[in-house]
């Protein structure tokens, strides 16, 4: 029997399959994978205008379609029951850091995995207390330049570098977590608020040097702080994220005191494992400054594209770059008996799914 809230139905009888579907959590399996409505269709062997009214609530899959659904999206069949707090993606607000003009397609798949992420956050919280999300509120038309100083001071940060920033982003109650690029497509790193709870999403276009992997972190911290509420996407809003996080690891009363006072990229790497910024990040910095020009930049450019070494690997000079908070919190809740099979359990998903989204690798 059909409910009165579109989307739900009462889920054929089955042990596994008990209580109504909700359409909007087939949706999100679909996203997940970046399936379309025909290829979800063909691995299932049902027709896409089928797919499409089990999505938009018209009609409910039977209990042998829901088996089918659920091997070919890799959850449970009871993934689809309602009772589950859950985001539905057309209420997520997020801000895309990509290659080029992000798809519409990738920015689905991204929120849903995003979603999914959430879920698991949602379900430690029930085992362990995990930090409050610690941002102080910015007044619009707060500059870029500003923000970082009130962040810095927010958070109680001396000066100088900024040590351990992805530990200190989760020690904040934001939960960053690195996905494949598989998951995301041409999308490099991301930030969305659900429910309240910041996430940064990246990925290892970005954690593979760790200074591009800092500055991304710092950029998404600039989305939530500037542009919560705002829907507004382009470079404008690109740039204030770049300004920010180039403020807040690098502020303007350090750099006039420690920046060369004429382009010396040999000095600019020692400056940068310092403080934790790319080469390139420090002559940008020079050129804010008014220590150099923009063509004597780009020349610089072009000399560090030059020497730039793919292979080499600054990040064990940086330790508490890799997000630990949720891992740490699984292994908390694990000693309290709410180990994997429970959150798997919670989450209506393979204990291998809960794994992967730890970061874990499943010897299994």
């Amino acid at each position: 029997m059909r409910d009165d809230t579109p989307g739900l139905f009462d889920l054929p009888g089955s042990a596994q399959t008990h209580g109504r579907f909700d359409a909007a959590r087939l949706t999100q399996a679909r996203y997940r994978k970046g399936w379309t409505k025909a290829q979800l269709a063909k691995e299932v062997g049902v027709t896409s205008a089928a797919v499409g009214q089990y999505e938009a609530g018209v009609n409910a899959p039977r209990a042998s379609t829901i088996e089918q659904l659920a091997k070919a999206l890799g959850v449970r069949p009871d993934f689809f029951s309602v009772g589950r707090p859950h985001a539905r993606l057309e209420t997520v607000n997020a801000h895309f850091r990509s290659l080029r003009s992000t798809k519409v397609s990738d920015r689905q798949k991204a929120l849903a995995m995003a979603t999914l992420v959430w879920e698991l956050t949602f379900a430690l919280e029930r085992h362990v207390k995990l930090p409050d999300a610690d941002l102080p509120q910015i007044e619009t038309g707060t500059s870029p330049a500003e923000a970082a100083v009130a962040l810095r001071r927010h958070w109680g940060l001396p000066d100088g570098p900024v040590r351990h920033l992805v530990a200190t982003t989760e020690s904040h109650g934001i939960v960053v977590s690195v996905r494949p690029l598989n998951e995301v497509g041409d999308v490099d790193a991301f930030s969305v608020v659900i429910v309240g709870r910041p996430l940064v999403i990246t990925t290892p276009r970005r954690t593979e040097n760790v200074f591009r992997h800092r500055f991304s972190i710092a950029h998404e911290l600039g989305h939530l702080l500037l542009h919560r509420d705002v829907e507004e996407r382009g470079a404008a809003i690109e740039k204030e994220a770049d300004e920010f996080a180039a403020a807040f690891l690098t502020p303007a009363a350090d750099m006039d005191a420690a920046l060369p006072q004429r382009l010396d990229l040999t000095e600019l790497d020692r400056l940068g494992r310092t403080w934790g910024v790319s080469p390139h990040s420090l002559v940008r910095r020079m050129v804010e400054r008014g220590r150099t020009t923009e063509s004597s930049a780009r020349r610089a450019y072009q000399r560090l594209a030059m020497i730039n070494d793919p292979l080499a690997d600054p990040s064990s000079a940086y330790p508490g770059e890799v997000p630990m908070l949720l891992k740490a919190a699984a292994d908390l809740a694990g000693e309290y008996g709410a180990g994997i099979p429970v959150l798997a359990e919670e989450l209506k998903v393979p204990p291998a799914l809960v794994r992967d989204l730890l970061g874990e690798p499943d010897s299994r």
